[in-house]
């Protein structure tokens, strides 16, 4: 077949496809856990104790240990190691479970059985987890902001490429060429990454990562650093030194990169190599 005789794609036609599949809930939207939603409801229960929460997340070995490592991560490390659901609850604190009961969920998110997108969900919760590593080294210097959610906030930021890979199964020339599937999901990861977190009753702020992280030119409503600009930079620092769109930004230029600081951005970038915290968190979200 010649190259005029290849199938051409139509992404305008694509997209209102998928909006029209996911409004009539013909496409099927990856979920939060069954363990994850029975804990958040007792979470988000104002009669509920740290023992109804330690209670449910219990009922999941592998979810408890995830929240155990979790507590002992360098987001909470103490001076002793917490062995115990109820323990890593204590630490934590009751008002950062709902981040972090998120967090440990989103892993099952970024999964399809579906082999030929898999290594392309494989590599975007590979990309997910670098920027939530950052993103909380980031918070971290400002008071205002909770590294929980910043780690929450890198790990949804493409969340709505998921439903574009799902759709883009039925469509081979997609998955031939995949310069058009990355023009596709550049084109739609945000709308849809903000529909699918407000039908989640995400936090507005989380919501606002997902609608905005991409704009470059975006002009934020107030004076603080916000959770967009954290993962704007975080996003920038992940992507720097491969081929994409992203490695080209000027750091000294970028809003985001400006409002946060540059010697913070600079000192992020040369940590010493004794300091694994990053790698940690990774391994941690893994």
């Amino acid at each position: 077949m010649s190259s005029s005789d290849s199938p051409k794609f139509d992404m305008k036609a694509f997209a209102n496809t998928l909006v029209e599949d996911i409004e009539s809930n013909r496409i099927r939207l990856p979920t939060l856990p069954a363990i994850s939603l029975e804990a958040l409801l007792v979470v988000n229960d104002a009669g509920s104790s740290m023992a109804d929460v330690a209670k449910i997340i219990s009922k999941d070995t592998s979810m408890a240990a995830r929240l155990v490592r979790y507590a002992n991560s360098p987001l909470y490390r103490g001076v002793n190691v917490v062995s115990s659901v109820k323990a890593a609850i204590t630490r934590i604190g009751f008002d950062a479970v709902k981040n972090a009961i998120l967090s440990l969920a989103m892993r099952d998110v970024f999964t399809t059985a579906f082999k030929p997108i898999q290594s392309r969900m494989e590599m975007l919760w590979k990309h997910s987890v670098d920027v939530a590593a950052k993103a909380t080294l980031l918070a971290a210097h400002f008071p205002h902001l909770n590294k929980d959610e910043a780690m929450l906030a890198g790990l949804i930021h493409d969340v709505g490429a998921i439903p574009v890979l799902i759709k883009a199964a039925e469509y081979p020339v997609l998955l031939e060429k995949e310069e058009n599937l990355d023009r596709v999901i550049d084109r739609l990861h945000m709308p849809i990454g903000k529909f699918m977190l407000s039908r989640w009753n995400f936090d507005p702020s989380l919501v606002d990562v997902a609608a905005n992280h991409d704009k470059m030119d975006r002009v934020p409503k107030g004076d603080k650093v916000d959770y967009v600009d954290i993962i704007q930079v975080a996003n920038i620092l992940s992507h720097k030194g491969n081929q994409s769109r992203w490695s080209d930004v000027d750091i000294k230029e970028n809003l985001a990169c400006k409002r946060i600081g540059l010697d913070l951005i600079a000192n992020l970038e040369n940590r010493s190599p004794d300091d694994d915290s990053e790698s940690e968190l990774s391994d941690m979200l893994n």
